[in-house]
């Protein structure tokens, strides 16, 4: 049976997600929570509900599970789905007709909540920062889907069955995606990636996506012994507003840092993931200049949750003054742009509601972190 192109994922029969509580599903986007944890990928890869997931993709049918990449390809981006197809689905014929374990090509491993920074739209479930905030200050939890989370979830990496499972299944990787938290302050990344064979280290891609607090020599030497490396840098503005975005991260850090993976001859692919959410819209002009002159492509990544953040809580005049000022931009990142303006047009009608929850949490979190969100976004453009 030939796939139906227009929803075929590669994802269901070659790829695998451990989220930050050592839970599986076939990628880091799939929207239903699964039973199943790292230690039962085989009853998980031949479980009813997977094989629903497999036949809808393949018959046509757009999986509800998959609601993150349908979006995004209506908006004109390139989706998760549509990058696995053509990075890690090439041989995909065996792996439909013959359901194996042995076929999981592709890794998507998210060590941990461990990260150092307190990124503005992210949860304790990603940062062990955040979460060691809302412990001391218990009146944020109310703004957390995840606020009662116990750091103790999160440290299934260092156990004994992760370290088996590693030295089981990622021998057979083409491709390996590491994220957090922050990858690369993860004590038990180098680890994992050593015990990879160097025959197959040579046929194996590794895509990092990380903050980049830090790059230094132990890190560059481990990522050459691979066939190349993707390295995907989290930066949502520049100046005052990437500082306040990405809390407990300086702009000077980061230029010098992209500067040093940029000054890198070797087999290292760098672009710039851009989080598309309500405090960053002033400052969206600026940071594509920046990027246009290093010749880096801005990849977005569309904010759904949470639903304060997105654009929904602008003034529909100031998104439409937005529109209007990025109307003539015919730069190196265009593809970037034409999504932007794509997702502001969607969200164009003003939720107040939203935007009266976004400026209280906003408040809340500048009175913790003695920072003040109107430094780069006035508070009339919610109210």
């Amino acid at each position: 049976m030939i796939p139906n192109k227009n929803t075929f994922c590669v994802a269901p029969f070659n790829s695998l997600y451990v989220g930050p509580t050592g839970n599986i599903t076939p990628c880091c986007l799939f929207d239903k929570p699964t039973k199943y944890k790292f230690h039962e990928t085989e009853d998980y890869y031949h479980s009813k509900d997977l094989n629903k997931v497999r036949n809808n993709l393949i018959n046509g049918i757009k999986d509800n599970n998959c609601v993150a990449c349908w979006k995004q390809e209506e908006a004109g981006g390139d989706s998760l789905r549509l990058i696995l197809n053509r990075t890690v689905g090439k041989d995909i014929t065996q792996s439909i007709n013959n359901l194996d374990t042995k076929n999981i090509k592709s890794f998507d491993l998210q060590l941990g909540n461990l990260c150092n920074l307190k990124c503005v739209m992210c949860s304790p479930k990603w940062s062990s920062q955040i979460l060691a905030e809302i412990n001391i200050n218990q009146e944020m939890k109310k703004f957390y889907k995840h606020g009662n989370l116990k750091q103790n979830e999160f440290n299934w990496p260092k156990e004994n069955d992760f370290a088996k499972w590693c030295e089981k299944f990622l021998p057979q990787s083409i491709h390996i995606k590491l994220t957090g938290g922050e990858p690369f302050i993860n004590p038990w990344l180098f680890k994992t990636l050593e015990n990879i064979p160097t025959s197959q280290k040579e046929k194996c891609i590794l895509h990092f996506t990380t903050n980049l607090t830090i790059i230094n020599d132990k890190i560059l030497n481990i990522l050459k012994k691979f066939k190349e490396t993707w390295i995907s840098v989290s930066v949502d503005g520049i100046e005052d507003t990437f500082e306040y975005i990405r809390f407990g991260h300086t702009w000077n850090a980061i230029k010098k840092n992209i500067d040093t993976l940029l000054n890198v001859k070797e087999n290292i692919k760098l672009s710039i993931n851009c989080v598309i959410q309500a405090p960053i819209l002033p400052n969206i002009v600026n940071m594509v200049n920046y990027f246009d002159t290093k010749k880096i492509k801005i990849r977005p990544i569309i904010l759904t949750s949470p639903k304060k953040l997105t654009l929904s809580s602008l003034k529909e005049q100031f998104k439409n003054n937005i529109i209007k000022n990025l109307q003539n931009y015919k730069g190196y990142n265009q593809e970037f742009i034409d999504v932007v303006k794509s997702v502001i047009k969607d969200n164009i009608n003003h939720d107040n509601e939203l935007a009266q929850e976004c400026v209280h949490y906003l408040d809340n979190i500048d009175k913790i972190r003695n920072t003040n969100f109107k430094n780069i976004i006035p508070v009339d453009c919610f109210i």
